[in-house]
């Protein structure tokens, strides 16, 4: 929460129009900006359904001419994910192993604490009307420090040194099957579904709903929930039980950072996105 509450409502109302306007056919990426100690996002730039290439330096003058932009510093990235040929698919609701591999070995090899985000679409049932709706949700991970990624990554991927990865070594390639199918698979062994999974049930990942309580959501479990979950895993949700209480008698009348649903959920992967 500490990260998504940084979002002001004209990032999280981008959040919502980049990817209803795009969440059949392609994806999108912005950078993330700390604009006075607030999240703002950058100009969108759209991809195919499941690749996007641009020029960091040159997307970055372009952002840094929006009002207000003056001195911004680029903090983060932010990409959403579309459907796949138009129907839900779990595994394009989290970090693939391009969005994360790199993220990785910068936290392990420089100790940098980083956060990422990751729009989908994601078909629920509107209990106040039992219609099935499309809502926005923010997957947000974070990787805090050294210390907690590699123990994630030990205690999700034992047989793999995590010393030794590399964004080269670590990144999934699709692999043909004897039976003609596809799998994804890397040089250094990772599990990178684990690996999330791990660092979830430590606090560092969670979900929000991005519609809000305000569009008629309510509250409702992941499309991940595991059993067994850890107390650190809990807390990641706790903060949701404390919101309902703050929010029963006051139904927020703008989308803001605080008027939205948090949802415990962890990782898989993802036919992703590309820097």
């Amino acid at each position: 929460m500490e990260e998504w509450k940084r979002f002001t409502p004209t990032a999280i109302e981008d959040m919502k129009r980049y990817s209803d306007d795009t969440n059949e056919h392609r994806e999108w990426m912005s950078y993330v900006y700390d604009v006075g100690g607030k999240y703002e996002l950058g100009k969108a730039s759209y991809g195919g359904l499941s690749k996007i290439e641009v020029s960091p330096e040159k997307k970055e003058r372009e952002d840094l001419k929006k009002p207000g932009f003056n001195g911004a510093k680029r903090k983060w990235t932010i990409h959403g994910h579309p459907l796949k040929d138009g129907k839900i698919y779990t595994g394009r609701q989290y970090f693939s192993s391009t969005d994360i591999c790199r993220e990785y070995v910068r936290c392990r090899d420089n100790d940098e604490y980083v956060a990422q985000f990751l729009v989908y679409p994601h078909k629920q049932k509107d209990t106040t009307t039992g219609k099935e709706v499309m809502h926005n949700r923010c997957r947000v991970l974070v990787f805090p420090n050294r210390e907690t990624v590699v123990r994630a990554m030990r205690d999700s991927n034992p047989n793999t040194d995590a010393m030794a990865i590399t964004p080269q070594s670590g990144q999934n390639q699709s692999v043909k099957m004897e039976d003609g199918s596809t799998t994804l698979r890397n040089e250094s062994g990772v599990d990178w579904f684990a690996f999330q999974e791990a660092l979830g049930r430590l606090g560092f990942m969670g979900i929000v709903d991005i519609e809000g309580p305000s569009q008629g959501a309510r509250q409702f479990h992941s499309e991940s929930l595991r059993e067994g979950k850890t107390l650190a895993g809990m807390a990641i949700v706790g903060l949701f039980g404390w919101y309902v209480v703050s929010r029963v008698f006051k139904v927020p009348t703008f989308m803001n950072a605080e008027s939205v649903q948090v949802v415990e959920g962890f990782g898989a992967e993802c036919s992703g996105f590309h820097n």
